[in-house]
């Protein structure tokens, strides 16, 4: 059988394997910042409104086009989503294949196909993959792996073409598909930035002819080729720099020190989870290092211990060499400098289990093949047993906050997270003990005392629903969705005034609160008739929910009163 025919069988097996594994996927519903990027996302719900979908978020402007594509032929429904996510999926186990083949290849290692399909079916049945195929916004990081896996895959091929002026053409083609990939990984998600950086590294560590050392590689190295990635990455932070305040808020603020320090504890734990997946769960809390604390120095130690591990791994073999260190590049924008409000989440080190696996492929010895096949079978198997389990889990929001919350019974963040999804649900007397036993946890937690009075409202306790949201103005006076539902509670009992002073807070604090402004515009358009303030109100509103249930009745209300 030629290298062609078995590639192209063994994609389409391991393809229907993935998508037969994957299909019990097709009814889960949109969870967490699903809500936030797809259910509450207004700008992706007009194709023609092609500069807000390109602007909603700068650093992923074709995730959110993907987003847009999604809405206009299946509007909210999330199996049209789902079907998306499995064919990007293919696409991703497609290019994983072709870039372990390639790298292998390059490497000189023998059976560099089979190895490449040992590494691309085994990372696309591991339970740590889930996130990045089933999870919706976990779209992001399997569409920016396609991208970043092609690119790598071309720069490759143009790496194993001699130098010789007969194949210069060739290489060109091939490091320009490489670019364009590359804009497809870049356009998707920050983690794309690190392609460049990767492929200086191939390029250094396995490209053939290479001898002298460092110095004589980077001497050889055609810098350049890398000038239009630097570029595109400058282009790239400038605007991201330029627009941060708008897209990208600072989610916490941590001490550089306390930052690193906890990162290391994070790569432990995502290296112990793609090697025993054991424990996985939509919300890891990992609290912030304490610097100078046992558990701090231990993690450290222990980060230190697997990266001087992984230098002699890849001093004895370069191949593995690479894969080690690229998969670190692609783990280091989400999970070192920058912090984040969550310290751990799986769908970070979706590419990390790929590179280990190519790591080992790069390395195991074939000196009896049928066990090592027999061996890769069996652990692929219980792999994908382990995905289905984690399938049933995540077919359900409640299913996945009644884990975390299993997993982590004291924590506030974990019982809010089912409150939101019982609150989702309609179930709302549970809704309520969720959030209750949140605050009882963290009195501090804003979002679950705020939440708490939503569902008292919605069960007519109205008394509760006031207390909860006094509760938290009197920690922050500031927090315009509590100014903004002590509004909406005073105008449904038609106390006017206390309605009007509420949503004047709130949009005091947030000058962009839709409720306050909505609220304003029934208020001035009837009980108490201000023909200028109303439209006013009425036409913010239209302006920053053009898409809205409202939307339609306000624009009639605003033409009544300009008219």
């Amino acid at each position: 059988m030629s290298d062609t025919l078995a590639r192209r069988l063994g994609f389409l097996a391991l393809a229907a394997l993935l998508v037969l594994l994957y299909l019990p996927t097709l009814d889960s519903p949109f969870v967490y910042d699903d809500k936030i990027e797809v259910v509450g996302n207004g700008t992706i719900r007009d194709l023609q409104q092609w500069r807000a979908i390109a602007t909603y978020n700068l650093s992923r402007p074709l995730l959110v086009f993907s987003y847009a594509l999604d809405f206009a032929r299946h509007g909210l429904d999330p199996r049209g989503y789902h079907w998306t996510n499995i064919a990007i999926g293919v696409g991703a186990l497609g290019a994983g294949f072709l870039l372990a083949e390639a790298v292998l290849r390059l490497s000189g290692v023998d059976r560099p196909l089979a190895r490449g399909l040992a590494v691309a079916g085994l990372w696309a049945v591991h339970p740590m993959a889930t996130e990045g195929f089933t999870y919706i916004t976990g779209r992001s990081e399997s569409l920016c792996a396609l991208g970043s896996w092609l690119s790598l895959w071309a720069w490759a091929r143009a790496l194993g073409l001699p130098a010789g002026p007969g194949h210069r053409v060739e290489i060109g083609w091939w490091r320009l598909v490489s670019l364009l990939f590359f804009l497809l990984a870049v356009s998707t998600k920050e983690v794309g930035a690190m392609v460049p950086a990767v492929a200086l590294t191939m390029e250094l560590m396995l490209a053939p002819g290479g001898s002298g050392g460092l110095r004589s590689r980077l001497r050889a190295v055609r810098w350049g080729w890398y000038l239009p990635y630097g570029l595109l990455v400058g282009l790239a932070a400038w605007l991201r720099l330029q627009h941060a305040d708008s897209f990208l808020p600072r989610e916490v603020d941590r001490a550089l020190p306390v930052q690193l320090l906890t990162q290391a504890e994070a790569w432990l734990h995502y290296l112990r989870l793609w090697l025993v997946p054991a424990g996985q769960t939509i919300f890891h809390h990992l609290p912030d290092a304490s610097p100078g604390s046992a558990r701090s120095l231990l993690a450290a130690a222990g980060w230190l211990l697997v990266v001087v591990g992984g230098v002699a791994w890849g001093r004895r073999n370069p191949a593995a060499g690479f894969a080690l260190l690229a998969g670190a590049l692609f783990l280091v924008p989400s999970s070192s400098f920058v912090p984040l409000k969550e310290n751990m989440a799986e769908h970070r080190a979706f590419q990390t289990g790929y590179w280990l696996l190519l790591a080992v492929a790069a390395t195991l010895p074939l000196r009896r093949p049928r066990r090592v096949v027999a061996a890769a079978v069996i652990l692929g198997l219980a792999w994908a047993g382990l995905t289905l389990r984690r399938h049933r889990v995540w077919s359900s929001e409640i299913g996945l906050w009644q884990e975390a919350v299993d997993r982590s019974p004291d924590l506030a963040e974990a019982w809010y997270g089912l409150g939101d999804a019982f609150r989702f649900a309609g179930q709302f007397e549970q809704a309520r003990a969720a959030y209750q036993r949140a605050v009882e946890l963290d009195r501090h937690l804003l979002d679950a005392w705020n939440n708490l009075g939503i569902v008292a409202a919605s069960l007519g306790d109205s008394a509760a629903a006031r207390d909860a949201w006094l509760t938290v103005l009197r920690v922050s006076p500031t927090y315009c969705k509590a100014h903004s539902n002590l509004g909406v509670l005073a105008q449904g009992a038609r106390r006017y005034d206390e309605a009007i002073t509420e949503y004047r807070s709130a949009l005091a604090y947030c000058p962009d609160n839709v409720r306050a402004h909505l609220g304003l515009c029934d208020i001035y358009h009837g009980p108490r008739r201000d023909r200028e303030r109303a439209i006013h109100h009425c036409q913010a509103f239209v302006d920053l929910a053009p898409q809205a249930d409202e939307a339609a009745a306000v624009r009639e209300w605003i033409f009544e009163l300009t008219f």
